[in-house]
């Protein structure tokens, strides 16, 4: 044995197996070798719960763990939540040989991998190995848990200059926390030295995407291509090359990519978001909302199962219902609904509540429940923002919608600074909706006043039914502006009573009541209200 018993018997250690004779068999194994300290699990659900109260050293884990997650997925989760110590040792399992991540180590990557079946000496020699490693970068580690890069930085460059065994691994995580940093031009110049003295695979790829992320396109894009033919690194190369097609707007190419890379990696969800993006983004909305479906249907009681599915699908219910037309609201409008409330209480948590807040209130400003939408934005200003695009997006619509331009205007420009280095291919999709959706906001809203106008100029010509269409479709994004409401009230008037037309005065009448009306909106409320049909004032 490379360390004494004694070293193992101080070590916790959790086990991760689903099948209960190999887990009863490799516990053997870890006993023989000389750890008393030993916590099992069977999924990765019971694996997560049990990293949240102990303090591991080590983890062994099964790849393949039940309940529709993965050893990777686990640690990912894990490290998130930040109950693993910097220091704990991350070994995989499988009966399969298993490619490790070319990139990734800041995000969970493991410390090695151990093939079934083995000896308790070859278990041995690899958590030995690990520990070992793991101890020469152990004060990087902990910089980086405590998100201390400048740190990092400075006990990497000692580990590198020791030229230990470590050397290399730490040369591989220092691209990675320049790469996440955004200084890609060190990084480049990283990569670029240890081609010169060997062609590994996440050098290679590295340097590959410091080209991407400094726009460098073509030969980015031609380097990715040519690595997407090694069997060793073609999953990573699919991801950033669908990065690449996303940020110069080739969505279909894009799309192309991360279903090839799908094919082979089905449970990617990070691949899924970034396919739907390139949906949405491409204006695709029927074809966006069937593929939120299915991922809710596949995934919805499984590991992977992840919020977005349900937020995106309500977005774009919500969306259908402001360009529909009047009988087709109340239907889409319970779609919305069902969508955010089918959302399953193991994602309801903190780092949701936000999105859910904000989605309801959108919710309740389109039903026509004004005060509690109100309510709900001045609850939104009393927190500190900070959310994934799509939600300060949400909260600039919400302010817009109720009259509140200025404060809109503030979410947009939080949106417009919340470009993050793109590191991976989420970061990647999250960095094209804060850079895309701000200028479609801002089309919209040219849009409305196109309608508005438009509204005005047309009852000037005499035609008050063509009028109230346009002015609909402005009050549909903007139901709490005063002189909007005003404008539609004026078509109303113009026009012979209409049943059908009642629920949307009645919503004008009640939307006015909760937006900022100037002396001169007061006084021609005062006029029109004489000239609405009694059926409209009920």
């Amino acid at each position: 044995m490379i360390f004494q018993a004694s070293f193992y018997k101080s070590k916790k250690l959790l086990l991760i197996e689903d099948c209960e004779p190999v887990r009863a068999s490799i516990k053997g194994m870890l006993q023989q070798i000389g750890f008393d300290d030993i916590t099992t699990a069977s999924d990765a659900v019971q694996a997560v719960a049990l990293s949240k109260k102990h303090s591991f050293d080590f983890v062994l884990a099964d790849f393949d763990l039940g309940a529709g997650q993965d050893a990777l997925q686990f640690f990912t989760e894990a490290s998130q939540l930040t109950p693993l110590k910097s220091g704990c040792c991350f070994v995989l399992m499988s009966a399969e040989p298993r490619r490790l991540p070319v990139l990734g180590l800041l995000k969970g990557a493991p410390d090695a991998f151990i093939l079934k079946p083995f000896s308790y000496v070859e278990l041995e020699k690899r958590l030995a190995k690990v520990w070992n490693q793991r101890l020469k970068l152990r004060k990087v580690y902990q910089a980086l848990q405590d998100n201390d890069h400048h740190s990092a930085q400075l006990e990497l460059d000692q580990v590198i200059n020791a030229r230990s065994s470590a050397s290399l691994p730490a040369l591989r995580l220092m691209g990675e926390v320049l790469l996440s940093e955004g200084n890609f031009v060190a990084a480049q110049k990283l990569y670029e030295q240890v081609l010169q003295q060997r062609d590994f695979s996440w050098s290679r790829l590295g340097f590959a995407v410091t080209l991407l992320l400094q726009q460098e396109f073509t030969e980015a894009q031609s380097l990715l291509l040519e690595m997407t033919e090694a069997d060793d690194i073609r999953p990573e190369a699919q991801q950033w090359l669908a990065c690449l097609y996303l940020q110069q707007g080739q969505y279909t190419e894009a799309r192309q990519q991360l279903a090839e890379l799908l094919k082979n990696q089905p449970t990617h969800i990070d691949a899924h978001l970034a396919s739907v993006t390139a949906l949405e983004l491409s204006g695709n909305a029927a074809e966006a909302i069937k593929y939120w479906q299915k991922l809710i249907q596949q995934y919805r009681f499984s590991g992977f199962d992840r919020a977005e599915f349900y937020f995106g699908l309500t977005r774009l219910f919500l969306q259908q219902a402001l360009q529909a037309a009047a009988t087709e609201v109340p239907g889409l409008l319970k779609k919305a609904s069902d969508a955010l409330a089918s959302l399953p209480n193991k994602l309801q948590n903190e780092k949701t509540e936000l999105a859910v807040t904000v989605l309801r209130a959108r919710l309740s400003l389109l039903q026509g429940n004004y005060a509690d939408a109100r309510q709900q934005l001045e609850l939104l200003q009393q927190q500190e923002l900070s959310a994934e695009p799509a939600v300060v997006l949400d909260c600039a619509s919400l302010a817009f919608a109720l009259g509140e331009t200025k404060l809109s205007e503030q979410y947009l420009a939080q949106l417009k600074a919340s470009q993050r280095p793109c590191t991976d291919l989420y970061s990647g999709g999250q960095n094209l909706l804060a850079a895309n959706l701000p200028e479609l906001e801002q089309k919209l809203r040219a849009k409305i006043r196109q309608w508005n106008q438009a509204g005005m100029d047309l009852m000037q010509q005499g035609d008050a039914a063509a009028a109230l269409t346009s002015l609909r479709q402005a009050f549909m994004y903007m139901p709490c502006n005063a002189g909007l409401i005003l404008n539609l009230l004026q078509a109303l008037t113009e026009l012979p009573p209409d049943k059908k037309l009642a629920t949307l005065a009645k919503a004008a009448l009640n939307a006015l009541e909760f937006s900022s009306k100037t002396p001169a909106n007061q006084q021609r409320l005062a006029n029109l209200l004489p000239k609405l049909p009694e059926l409209y004032l009920k």
